[in-house]
């Protein structure tokens, strides 16, 4: 953050040569915090070494509270410190040219508007090293300046120090007329009395009020009366302060603590800040009907300087023509900012340009209508009113190219969003076609997958409807097969006991007439008829020379083999009971009949 500090922007090069700082005022001026808000400029004049950098720094002290606490009371104690413009006493002088401080200050006025306040220290007139006219041209450079112009002098308000003015102020009036203003040309002058002798007399609130009105009031004398009629002319407002010695300490020691100063000093000086820089006092510089901007006085203070290198004498048209060319120069700067920007908002409007150039100049002639009235109703002379309206058509025109190209840019990028809307709905159409013909295929291949799949299902409950019938038919054949397989087994069964009944029975007759033939030869007294025997299955073999078979045929215990070698044959005496092993090693009991009987009924009548 740069140092708050004074910077030349005015130096005294010597007799009639003033050079101007343009890199410092383009730092405090153009500073884009405060380029574009209303400018206050609190300028101070008067003669050498007599403090006038001194009581800049009550303001600096004042504004730098305010821009930070602007709703914070403003207090001078024991222990405040003024900073600020450098000064020293003696009768060497400090300041040469003229400094501004280099921080614009920020405060606001009793709209709650932002306004930008600027303070500027100018060198001393009139002393031993300063010539009359470079004295003349300091002093109307500091008026011109600034809008609050304050005259540092001593002691009292004479004709001396009035006569300063005249100089200047007396074609105050030609001036105004000769750029059109409404009022005056200067703002706001204030008479700052220091050492004032007659403090005691002009004591209380108002007192330095009211002793300037009183110094300024009419005379009798034509000439003294003049200089008044002129200041009152060229002045929209005047102010007075009166104020007692500061003390010894800041005459002898240049001291900046108010602990140091006279109280009624410090009180004074508190009432004339507040007073000048109150909300309702903050007006902005003016030249004629123009207000300026912050941006605005680099500029200015260029041409008048160059003004008063060109006349030394400081001829009044000069300063007239300067302060004319300026005011022209800022409203049609002005008016084509106002009507650029309403084309810029017309371009806005019509983001696709003008379709053709009669439109397009229509549209300027509204622009340039506009901006007519406006200077119309703000600019009350006719002749400066018509060269301002001459330059700004000048201007126009100088500009006009640009906003022809501008519409024909616009134009041809419409063109082109349109060409490429287009190619975008042609490429949206050929996409929404391609996806149609890629939804119709999907659905018929979907529809083909599901008359397939329909089939593949009917296929599938056909075979298994067939599989089914099958399973049926080949259940029912086999049940058939296995009813006629077990039909053919019982019938085998059937044959085969039938077979082995007649085998048995055969066997049985063979046996019976082999016993009968070996009864009759053993025992013939004896005959034993047993009963018929009960064959078991299997075929009998005959071997060893005697009847075998599966079951015991006679009584006296004799045994054979059956058909399979695995069955024995075993028989008790008596009753015609047999017992019989079979093949798988089981007992079979027969009675006298052929019948089955239990073992227990074969013990008892065996």
């Amino acid at each position: 953050m740069t140092k708050a500090c004074a910077l030349q922007i005015v130096e005294h090069c010597g007799e009639n040569v003033f050079k101007v700082k343009k890199d410092n005022l383009r730092k405090i001026y153009g500073d884009e915090r405060v380029a574009n808000l209303p400018l206050v400029v609190l300028c101070i004049a008067g003669a050498a070494r007599k403090g006038k950098s001194f009581m800049l720094n009550f303001f600096v002290d004042y504004l730098t509270l305010k821009e930070k606490f602007p709703n914070k009371q403003w207090i001078l104690n024991e222990t405040t410190q003024l900073n600020g413009f450098e000064f020293q006493d003696g009768e060497d002088r400090m300041t040469l040219g003229m400094w501004a401080w280099n921080h614009v200050f920020i405060i606001e006025n009793d709209e709650g508007k932002k306004i930008a306040v600027s303070l500027i220290d100018s060198q001393g007139t009139f002393d031993r090293g300063t010539g009359y006219e470079d004295c003349s041209t300091i002093f109307a450079m500091t008026s011109m300046f600034s809008s609050i112009m304050c005259f540092n002098v001593f002691n009292d308000l004479q004709e001396d120090k009035l006569n300063d003015f005249t100089a200047f102020i007396q074609h105050g009036n030609k001036i105004v007329e000769n750029i059109g203003g409404p009022g005056k040309l200067f703002q706001n002058l204030v008479f700052i009395i220091r050492d004032f002798q007659h403090i005691r007399r002009w004591e209380g609130e108002n007192g330095g009020q009211k002793y300037v009105e009183k110094i300024l009031g009419d005379v009798s004398n034509e000439g003294l009366q003049k200089v008044r009629d002129n200041m009152k002319e060229s002045y929209e407002k005047m102010y007075g302060f009166v104020f007692p010695h500061p003390g010894a300490k800041v005459a002898y020691e240049t001291t900046s603590k108010i602990s140091e100063m006279d109280p009624s000093f410090v009180v004074r000086a508190k009432q004339m800040v507040e007073t000048l820089l109150s909300k309702r006092n903050l007006q902005a510089k003016r030249l004629g009907s123009s207000q300026f901007l912050c941006k605005d006085m680099a500029e200015y203070v260029q041409m008048c300087v160059k003004c008063f290198n060109d006349n030394p004498k400081f001829a009044p048209k000069a300063v007239q023509t300067v302060n004319r060319e300026f005011m022209i120069n800022l409203e049609v700067k002005r008016a084509i900012e106002t009507y650029e920007k309403q084309m810029d908002q017309a371009f806005v409007s019509h983001k696709t340009g003008f379709q053709t150039a009669a439109i397009l100049s229509q549209v300027i002639g509204d622009k340039f209508k506009t901006v007519k009235e406006q200077i119309e109703n703000r600019i009350k002379d006719q002749n400066i009113r018509f060269e301002i309206v001459e330059n700004i058509k000048d201007e126009i025109k100088r500009i006009f190219p640009k906003y022809q190209e501008k519409n024909a840019l616009l134009l041809e990028n419409e063109k082109k969003r349109l060409d490429l809307i287009e190619k975008q709905r042609l490429h949206q159409a050929e996409l929404s076609q391609k996806a149609a013909e890629a939804a119709q295929q999907k659905r018929e291949y979907e529809l083909q997958q599901e008359q397939e799949r329909q089939e593949y299902i009917r296929r599938e409950a056909e075979t298994a409807a067939q599989r089914q019938r099958e399973k049926v038919e080949y259940e029912r054949k086999q049940a058939k097969l296995l009813e006629e397989i077990e039909k053919q087994r019982k019938e085998d069964v059937r044959k085969r006991e039938e077979e082995i009944a007649k085998i048995q029975a055969l066997l049985a007759k063979l046996e019976l007439e082999k016993e009968r033939e070996r009864a009759r030869s053993q025992a013939p007294s004896v005959i034993y008829v047993p009963q018929p025997p009960n064959f078991g299955y299997g075929m009998g073999n005959f071997g060893g020379g005697g009847f075998v078979s599966d079951m015991s045929c006679f009584g006296g215990g004799s045994s054979g083999y059956g058909s399979s070698g695995s069955a024995m044959s075993n028989s008790s005496g008596g009753r015609g009971y047999t017992h019989t092993v079979g093949k798988n090693g089981g007992n079979y009991y027969h009675g006298p009949n052929g019948r089955p009987c239990s073992r227990q009924t074969y013990n008892n009548n065996r």
